[in-house]
């Protein structure tokens, strides 16, 4: 099969971007249904074999290897919309140039968080507080993480070159298969009893297998783009120059996220780690499933918008943002209305946070959705520099409040918080985009949209409070259709114009 996709047309003809973005999308709901299986399956399974608490360490270790990949500097958008610009101009040397150099960028990146990630292994127990035998198995197993990571970092150059030409099929497919066979090795070794081992390993081999298919990939599209492999200096300059903005949004991004975990750790307890990562969880997918939609589009927005076409590139704009608010909406109204009887179901009622802390996170990450996408369209428009700072603003802020209002309210600061920070940069963000492409949106049309989300996520409220619980994963997954269907009937007949004018663009 993989012979098949890499036989390639003439690369100065450019495919469709409808059928590019058709591709990202159906192989971004592929993996993000591995993603999903994965976390129903394996961890109730790490909960038996390895225990709560070791696995909240492992997780709070996990927030340090997060926070170690701001090495990586963001540096993939700068690549993919450069790439792209210069292919929607037909400049295959320039394309060339720019991955050759960005890949040499690359493999400094990964020199120096291996470098970095082996440092912070020596100290890693004694940030946790841990010694002993667990001390040793924590930094041995963060050590192979480390590994898997540099693979991964590289392994996203090598599918910026294919997401850019606007050839998706073989990233796709491969992190499909790469996933299958890491949690198949995980499975496997946690019931052979290798414990906290099998979680680290299972990574490493996923991103072996994704590493080694890419790789022959974007052989193939060197070759026909006829590569001459040199040092362009004054690209790996512009790359250097532009590495600081960039860094600043990947600081935003990476270190209230990753610390989270660290933060509950320190100020309360792993167990409670554990809780609370889990309790996020189905926001996390659902977030993921959203972020489908911001990924498989950057490529071809950027390539849109370096085309010149700007009255299509407002249109899309509109439509994408359409599109992530009604799927939040529900996707999001739905997790708070049905999470603690999933978590009840699925690991226990002991792992459920409040109730309150379930809605928070589930305004967090819808608000987060949309900082996410807005970001995402300022950097295909060329313009990295204003939400790069925006970012890193967003993410000091939410530290800070974040620690303050733990110490105060306990693990409900943490949701709430992220959900303050990112409603101010959804707003700030927001007005840049709008003088970017000179866009207009009338009172009305914005009005009936959030009035709906209002009344939808009342109900999840109303629902979260009053519901008496189901006891069956029959009764919850029926529970979860009526949500669905009912959430979604609600928004399509309260913005029915809107919902047929989606359609209609969608379609055509």
């Amino acid at each position: 099969m993989i012979k098949g996709l890499l036989r390639l047309p003439d690369l100065s003809l450019v495919p469709s971007r409808k059928f590019a973005t058709v591709v990202q999308v159906v192989g971004g709901y592929v993996n993000i249904s591995i993603v999903i299986i994965q976390g129903l399956l394996l961890i109730p399974v790490y909960l038996h074999f390895i225990g709560a608490h070791t696995y909240g360490l492992w997780l709070a270790s996990g927030g340090i290897l997060g926070m170690l990949g701001l090495m990586n500097f963001g540096i993939s958008s700068l690549l993919i919309q450069r790439i792209t610009h210069a292919y929607a101009q037909r400049h295959l040397v320039q394309v060339s140039a720019y991955f050759i150099n960005g890949a040499v960028i690359y493999l400094g990146i990964c020199l120096l968080y291996a470098c970095v990630g082996w440092l912070a292994s020596i100290w890693l127990p004694s940030i946790l507080k841990l010694t002993g035998e667990e001390a040793e198995i924590i930094r041995q197993c963060f050590q192979l993480a480390v590994l898997a990571m540099v693979i991964g970092i590289f392994n996203e150059c090598l599918r910026c070159l294919s997401q850019a030409l606007l050839r998706p099929m073989v990233p796709v497919v491969s992190i499909a298969i790469g996933r299958i066979i890491g949690i198949g090795a995980t499975v496997w070794m946690l019931f052979n009893n290798y414990g906290l081992w099998s979680i680290p390993m299972g990574l490493l081999i996923s991103e072996s297998v994704i590493f080694g298919v890419n790789l022959i990939s974007s052989l193939a599209l060197l070759w026909r783009l006829k590569v001459k492999f040199c040092c362009d200096f004054s690209i790996i300059k512009e790359y250097l120059k532009t590495s600081p903005v960039l860094l600043m949004a990947r600081l935003g991004d990476t270190l209230p996220k990753e610390s989270q975990p660290l933060l509950i750790t320190i100020f309360l307890a792993p167990e409670l780690t554990t809780a609370y990562m889990i309790t996020r969880r189905a926001a996390d997918i659902v977030l993921q499933i959203l972020n489908v939609i911001v990924g498989s589009t950057m490529s071809t927005f950027s390539h849109l918008a370096g085309s010149g076409d700007n009255e299509k590139t407002k249109i899309i704009a509109v439509t994408l943002l359409t599109i992530s608010f009604s799927v939040g909406v529900i996707g999001f109204s739905v997790y708070t209305g049905a999470n603690y009887e999933f978590i009840s179901l699925w690991v226990g009622e002991v792992f459920a946070l409040d109730q309150n802390v379930i809605l928070f996170i589930a305004l967090g990450f819808f608000a987060r959705t949309f900082r996410g996408l807005l970001a995402q369209m300022l950097y295909g428009l060329g313009k990295f520099n204003f939400p790069s700072v925006v970012i890193l603003m967003e993410g000091v802020f939410q530290i800070g409040l974040t620690i303050w209002l733990l110490s105060m309210l306990g693990v409900i600061g943490v949701p709430l918080a992220f959900l303050l920070s990112c409603f101010v940069a959804v707003v700030v963000l927001g007005l840049r985009l709008k003088k970017e492409l000179v866009m207009s949106f009338s009172f009305i049309g914005i009005f009936r949209p959030f009035l709906s989300g209002i009344v939808i996520f009342g109900c999840s409220i109303t629902l979260m409070k009053v519901w008496g619980g189901v006891d069956s994963w029959g009764g919850f997954i029926l529970y979860l259709i009526l949500l669905m269907v009912g959430f979604l009937m609600i928004y399509v007949l309260t913005n029915w114009g809107k919902c047929r004018e989606l359609y209609g663009r969608i379609v055509s």
